[in-house]
């Protein structure tokens, strides 16, 4: 059967409908996961009277508390960042500048990084730094599928590839601990997070794990979208979903500074004491 009639493709963005609109939901996702994150965790470290007894900051500071531990939330996380790191994979399949781009998102990651130290040391609280996090593992991803793509032809090496990075990143985060900076040399901590022994600081995203959702992504795209049109729908209907879609890894990091400062602002202009 003649599937072309099912196919669209954009000439005017070149971008596939279904792609920028997923990864907008999943990126969606994360910033109201983060934002909740905040009230729990970041804002106490950041004022010294947060929460205050009967306000609302108190109520938001127990409902966050416990939606972080939700069950329910647990499992839909790693389904939206399956999602989220397999749509990467995805585009990175249409790329012939992986490495490239997987060298310059690594570059923006080191900033994060720095920033996040120096947050880390005016607080006097590591469990800030962010050593190995997601733009972290996104980069590496690319950067190796930048090198592997000189070398493999074949799409299904991609999912085997995947699949036992998968296997055994389950293994390693099942025998995962909790660590913190300082307890141990700080280069033994970032290696067992890329390889998902450890957790530590700001966030974590080990690579083993992560980084082969994201090779099963660029199997998915080889094997789906190998004419890079849309399989869904008939036309690009733009929204702002898909312009999140479009720049979720600007969006994503610009985010994480972002919601801090505005959170911040709105307590000092409560009257609520920085601690720093």
């Amino acid at each position: 059967m003649d599937n072309s009639k099912f196919l669209y493709k954009n000439k005017i963005t070149n971008r596939i409908f279904e792609i920028d609109l997923f990864r907008g939901i999943a990126v969606l996702f994360m910033i109201f996961d983060h934002l909740v994150y905040n009230f729990w965790d970041l804002l106490p470290i950041f004022f010294s009277d947060y929460p205050k007894n009967g306000t609302l900051t108190m109520k938001l500071f127990q409902w966050s508390w416990l939606y972080w531990g939700w069950d329910i939330r647990i499992i839909v996380r790693y389904i939206i960042v399956f999602i989220f790191l397999g749509l990467v994979g995805v585009c990175a399949s249409f790329s012939k500048r992986n490495l490239k781009r997987g060298t310059q998102l690594m570059g923006l990651s080191l900033l994060l990084s720095l920033g996040s130290f120096v947050v880390a040391k005016v607080t006097s609280d590591f469990t800030m730094l962010i050593a190995f996090g997601t733009l972290h593992c996104i980069a590496l991803s690319l950067i190796v599928i930048g090198l592997l793509d000189k070398l493999i032809k074949n799409k299904w090496a991609y999912l085997i590839i995947g699949v036992i990075m998968v296997g055994l990143g389950i293994y390693f985060e099942i025998n995962s601990y909790v660590t913190s900076f300082g307890k141990e040399n700080f280069f033994v901590i970032l290696f067992k997070q890329i390889v998902g022994i450890a957790e530590a600081g700001g966030d974590t995203m080990a690579f083993i794990f992560n980084g082969g959702q994201v090779f099963i992504g660029v199997f998915i795209g080889k094997l789906l979208y190998s004419e890079r049109c849309s399989i869904i729908s008939e036309k690009y209907n733009d929204n702002i979903i898909t312009i999140i879609g479009r720049n979720s890894l600007v969006i994503y990091f610009l985010h994480q500074i972002i919601i801090p400062i505005i959170l911040s602002v709105f307590l000092l202009m409560a009257g609520y004491t920085l601690s720093i």
